[in-house]
């Protein structure tokens, strides 16, 4: 499935760059894959503890494995954090990460996602 949403990168208020609509994407449509280097759980453990060491990371945790947006990634990877006002959600189909829309999301807005993560939880050492 590749589904025909227009993304923009420019700058983001929330951090950097982020990942903007290039269009209006009314609520449900799948807006983006999460594409990148399908990983095992223990290269993946290694590769987090380092990303860590830099405070950068681009790794998607999936039950069996991860998926390294920083290897072979595309512009999802610049979907930025938010967990008071998330625009998508993450959907796990047939083994990879898709992006869908929560809400209608006007052209021009940044696209959001709650990472799920807790910012104060220790890394695995």
């Amino acid at each position: 499935m590749k589904p025909a949403i227009k993304t923009v990168i420019q700058r983001s208020k929330v951090q950097g760059r982020g990942l903007f609509a290039g269009q209006n994407i009314p609520e449900g449509a799948w807006v983006i894959k999460y594409e990148g280097q399908k990983i095992s759980r223990k290269e993946g453990d290694r590769r987090e503890r380092f990303y860590a060491s830099i405070g950068y990371s681009l790794l998607f945790d999936l039950e069996d494995h991860y998926v390294d947006g920083l290897i072979g990634g595309n512009d999802a990877i610049y979907i930025n954090h938010s967990k008071k006002k998330p625009n998508l959600e993450a959907i796990i189909w047939r083994g990879s990460v898709w992006f869908q829309a929560l809400r209608a999301i006007k052209k021009g807005e940044e696209l959001l996602f709650d990472y799920g993560f807790d910012p104060e939880r220790p890394i695995k050492k």
